[in-house]
């Protein structure tokens, strides 16, 4: 493959847009108001639209986890993901 076609390659990081960045750092709860985590970074698919967020859960031994986005509500004015 030339170098020039290399470049017209699509690269993960082009996918992201600035929408991908709605939620980010939102606090995320589970169905019961229980605060579970807190929302790192939404990923957006090849068209735009968002796909997952990444959550950081636990106290002290913090796992992330990636969570689809359709199984989360998004409230802007709280900055909060709930999880459905």
């Amino acid at each position: 493959m030339s170098d020039s076609a290399l470049e017209n390659e699509p690269r993960v990081n082009s996918t992201r847009s600035m929408g991908s960045k709605r939620g980010a750092g939102y606090a995320v709860f589970d169905p019961l108001g229980q605060k579970i985590g807190s929302a790192e970074e939404v990923f957006v698919n090849w068209s735009g639209e968002p796909e997952y967020v990444r959550v950081r859960i636990g106290r002290f031994k913090r796992k992330a986890v990636l969570i689809p986005v359709h199984f989360a509500e998004v409230d802007d004015e709280r900055q909060i993901l709930v999880l459905k």
